[in-house]
């Protein structure tokens, strides 16, 4: 598989890993906090795309 979807998979994992602990309330919310995860990814790599601070390609 190639590195750079291993390495979204995996800052995706940790991501929604991290939102979980934070929470007070234990429900069962690991898709939500999964997508709460992709979502947050997503906006920082266009985030740094747009700046300029990534190279595309």
């Amino acid at each position: 598989m190639d590195k750079k979807i291993l390495a979204k998979r995996q800052w995706i994992s940790e991501a929604a890993y991290y939102k979980s602990l934070e929470k007070t309330e234990k429900t069962n919310s690991e898709y939500n906090d999964w997508i709460e995860a992709e979502e947050e990814y997503q906006r920082l790599s266009n985030k740094y795309i747009k700046s300029g601070l990534v190279r595309i390609g």
